[in-house]
């Protein structure tokens, strides 16, 4: 470092531990805490030059300083200070209490540096020779706009040798200038001003706006899952290219599933398979049902008008009989019918139990725990096209069929599934993938039957609307023209946990083809959809939230360049004392479940039960989900 490379600051004789009221950014300031060899100072970092070492000789506060002996006219010594979070526009100050009793002039410098630890800016001043009492220097600047951290520097210069002791340093930072944006910024001002709302401890995805007031230089984006590998190709005797309707769950000590066995001239059948981890599946030899002369097969029902679209689940319902713990719907219309084991199945009672609608197509039901009912989503036209309805129960035999659920405004389509289920980690939340159906389309013009297909995604909070953020296709046919035939890319109705950050989705590939099978896919938990920012940077800004818990655990991604930061505000936008941006640790990294810390503190309880905003800047990065626990 040169002396004429830099702009001199302002050397001060008067006492002050901080300026203007701003409190000292710095760990350590005094020296006091030492590493386990009793030299270098915690909390800061010596990058060049001698050792320096602790002494207690007559300190200027506390009980030692940092005493620096540079006897190496080709070299200086450098001491610097921990990165500490630093606003773009904000105006930093160093302060520092420094001694020589020779000509060696060492300097203090206030420096700033980008999200990668570069250094970009710097300011010092330097000690007048010969000052064997403690004189307090100080040095002012503004940081620049791509700002990420400020630290202190403590320097003697090359050419410059003898002994020299600082004490007590500080840097502290007002808030940027109002009006003052490097990139786009989330604002009360600019946002909805959407009323509070109490998320108690549940968990939050971002696959609409819900909890949104303001977003700037971000949006929500899904994601699509991963193909992996073939989970199961229908190529038995009693299966087909007709093979479709699959539903998928995890149960206690088992993956199960069931699926539409049929297309080799044979009536519809419903078959059964299972699996230890929702990856490797099977289909065990149940010996309950005859087909071709033997009952060596994994065939649970052979009826056809039950067995062209059974859709069974676990009934969660605390109430549920014994013989009864497996419940499903099939037929058209829907009939009820329980199993205690989920392969011994009985119908509840001849009748149907709904009965508005057409039916044909893969119709299902599930307790709804959140909400303490049994609810189902089934095929219905409506303005002329395929259409979803719901219907709620307590009982599963007798039902209130309610209606259309509601997509809002988004175009009327031909949604020929549905796949409704609640979130395993989450079932306040309903997801769902229905198939959106082209009817008029033909890719392969040999190809008897007209229609192409791919899968979309939507959710609900309340199990009635649907928000449909995203219009494009979740599970597309892809480059195989085996999936550009009619009926295929069919999400299994399911979503299930297959790793510690993993969950697995399947779809129905080749319909209508002998090679018909079902694929996996994979996503990150609760990866279907994120808030994401470029490299740009930007910042999103929730609706006032009530919550209960003392952390706030994030789900998120980042490039290698990519950060995050957390601030916690009040109704109004104001930053809460000790959560805001600059007390917040820069966030980068690929984790499911990182609780967000300020300064040393991740505990949030004294701000339990109160409104509070999060605002979030974002670089290259996506949030997934936050929750509060």
């Amino acid at each position: 470092m040169h002396r004429a490379a830099a702009i001199i600051g302002t050397l001060l004789l008067a006492a002050a531990i901080t300026f203007a009221g701003q409190p000292n950014l710095l760990k350590n300031p005094g020296f006091e805490q030492t590493g386990a060899n009793g030299t270098l100072p915690d909390h800061w970092n010596q990058l060049r030059g001698t050792p320096v070492t602790i002494a207690t000789a007559n300190p200027h506060g506390g009980k030692q300083y940092v005493h620096f002996k540079d006897t190496s006219p080709k070299e200086g010594i450098s001491l610097e200070s921990a990165h500490v979070s630093c606003l773009p526009g904000s105006q930093c100050t160093a302060t520092a209490w420094a001694r020589a009793a020779d000509s060696s002039c060492p300097g203090l410098y206030v420096q700033f540096h980008d999200d990668t630890g570069r250094r970009i800016a710097e300011r010092h001043v330097q000690l007048p020779a010969k000052r064997p009492e403690w004189t307090q220097l100080k040095v002012s600047a503004t940081a620049p706009d791509d700002t990420e951290f400020v630290s202190v520097l403590l320097y003697s210069f090359m050419g410059s040798v003898g002994e020299f002791d600082f004490d007590d340093v500080t840097v502290t930072a007002t808030d940027p200038p109002e009006g003052h944006r490097t990139h786009p910024i989330a604002t009360v001002a600019e946002g909805q001003k959407k009323p509070a709302v109490d998320i108690a401890d549940r968990l939050q995805l971002f696959f609409d706006d819900t909890l949104l007031d303001h977003m700037a230089g971000v949006d929500l984006k899904l994601h699509r899952p991963k193909p992996r590998e073939i989970a199961m190709a229908f190529d038995k005797p009693w299966e087909g290219p007709s093979c479709i309707y699959v539903t998928v769950f995890k149960d206690t000590d088992r993956f199960r599933m069931y699926y539409r066995a049929s297309g080799n001239k044979h009536p519809e059948l419903t078959a059964y398979a299972e699996s230890p981890d929702g990856i490797a599946w099977t289909r065990p030899n149940l010996g309950l049902i005859e087909f071709k002369g033997s009952k060596a097969n994994n065939i649970i029902w052979m009826e056809k008008s039950l067995s062209h679209n059974f859709a069974a689940f676990r009934d969660t319902n605390p109430a549920a009989k014994p013989n009864e713990r497996y419940k499903a719907l099939a037929g058209l219309p829907s009939r009820a019918l329980a199993s205690p084991d989920g392969v011994r199945w009985h119908k509840m009672q001849e009748k149907p139990v709904l009965t508005q609608g057409a039916f044909d197509s893969q119709n299902l039901a599930f307790y709804d725990a959140a909400r303490g009912r049994y609810a189902a989503y089934y095929r219905a036209g409506h303005k002329g096209v395929r259409a979803i309805r719901y219907a709620t129960s307590q009982d599963f035999i007798h039902w209130d069929e309610h209606g259309f659920i509601d997509l809002g405004d988004t175009k009327p389509e031909h949604l020929y599934t549905n796949a409704t289920t609640p979130y395993f980690r989450e079932p306040s939340i309903l997801l769902a993938f229905p198939n959106r159906f082209m009817p008029h389309r033909k890719a392969n013009a040999k190809w008897p039957r007209s229609g192409v297909s791919g899968s979309v995604f939507m959710a609900s909070r309340d199990g009635v609307h649907f928000a449909r953020t995203f219009m494009e296709d979740f599970v597309r046919p892809g480059l195989d023209p085996a999936n550009w035939t009619d009926r295929n890319m069919h999400v299994a109705c399911g979503v299930v946990p297959t790793g510690k950050d993993e969950l697995s989705v399947y779809w129905v590939e080749h319909y209508g083809h002998p090679t018909v099978r079902l694929r996996r896919g994979t996503l990150r938990l609760d990866g279907f959809a994120s808030v994401h920012a470029d490299y740009a940077r930007g910042e999103f800004l929730t609706r006032p939230l009530i919550f209960k818990g003392k952390e706030l655990v994030v789900n998120y991604s980042t490039s290698a360049a990519g950060s995050l930061r957390f601030e916690l505000q009040d109704p109004e936008g104001k930053p809460i004392d000790g959560f805001a941006f600059r007390q917040c640790r820069q966030i980068f990294g690929d984790h499911t479940a990182r609780v967000v810390a300020w300064d040393d503190t991740t505990d949030l309880s004294p701000l339990a039960g109160k409104p509070v905003r999060i605002r979030v800047r974002m670089k290259d990065a996506d949030v997934y989900s936050v929750k509060f626990r």
